[in-house]
């Protein structure tokens, strides 16, 4: 009854932290690998899924590119990402690896458990969750670099929570995640990037692993094949953020049962 696994990778963070030059990166990057995307348009409808049909990588076709287009994936789990995921397990040749992108602003934590839906759990792992942090931005004590910007990303959406501060929900993007890429260190002094690397230490109650990045390299051995999915699942359920603003609303997912 085993079957492989096709290894599944979150990465979140707020808009302008670098996800999108991440995920760029790492399709240009990979080896003979089939990859696919579930990206979040939410905000810049169209921004990051128009990045990655154009960057040339011959690993991400566009009929591998899902665009979860009505809002944040935590609130919409069941509606979409479980329907995303399936069709793309559903190809053939399935894909050799998927990347799921999301909004900062939808927490990472609902998303990670949908992995042990049964449906999901048999066909795909998660390999792990990665936080990708705007490096410049931190060293200039905030957690995005247009706190306006994602103000309004948030605003936008009536299906999230508005009232959350800002920085709560950064908190629960570190305590999900597995891995942190601080992003845009080519842009930062060696000091800055030593103070910020404390600065994320500080603030973490586990250890992570914290791997810099620039616009033009990501070190994919670090990010891929990490097998972390236990961690990952132990780290869902110690969020330091109360979801019940979406569960009471619209699809209790904490039994992991599709409502609809």
């Amino acid at each position: 009854m085993s079957q492989h696994r096709i290894p599944a990778t979150v990465i979140t963070g707020f808009l302008g932290a670098g996800k999108t030059t991440l995920i760029r990166n790492l399709l240009q990057m990979v080896d003979g690998d089939r990859l696919a995307l579930i990206i979040n348009e939410f905000g810049d409808i169209g921004v990051d899924a128009a990045l990655a049909k154009e960057c040339g990588a011959p690993s991400c076709d566009a009929d591998s590119i899902i665009e979860l287009a009505n809002g944040c994936i935590c609130c919409t789990v069941a509606d979409d990402f479980l329907p995303s995921m399936e069709a793309l397990l559903n190809q053939s040749p399935p894909p050799d690896r998927i990347i799921i992108e999301t909004s900062g602003l939808a927490l990472p934590q609902p998303l990670v458990q949908a992995f042990q839906w049964p449906d999901i759990r048999t066909r795909a792992m998660l390999d792990g969750v990665i936080t990708v942090v705007d490096g410049p931005a931190l060293a200039m004590g905030q957690v995005a670099s247009d706190l306006a910007a994602v103000e309004t990303q948030r605003q936008n959406d009536p299906e999230l929570d508005h009232e959350t501060p800002i920085n709560e929900l950064f908190h629960d993007q570190l305590s999900a995640a597995n891995i942190l890429v601080l992003s845009k260190t080519d842009r930062m002094a060696d000091a800055d990037k030593q103070n910020v690397k404390a600065k994320l230490a500080r603030m973490m109650t586990q250890h992570t692993p914290i791997v810099e990045t620039s616009a033009e390299a990501a070190p994919i051995a670090a990010l891929f094949g990490l097998g972390l999915e236990t961690e990952a699942f132990a780290r869902s359920t110690h969020s330091l953020h109360d979801h019940h603003h979406h569960d009471d609303d619209h699809h209790d997912n904490d039994d992991h049962h599709d409502d609809d």
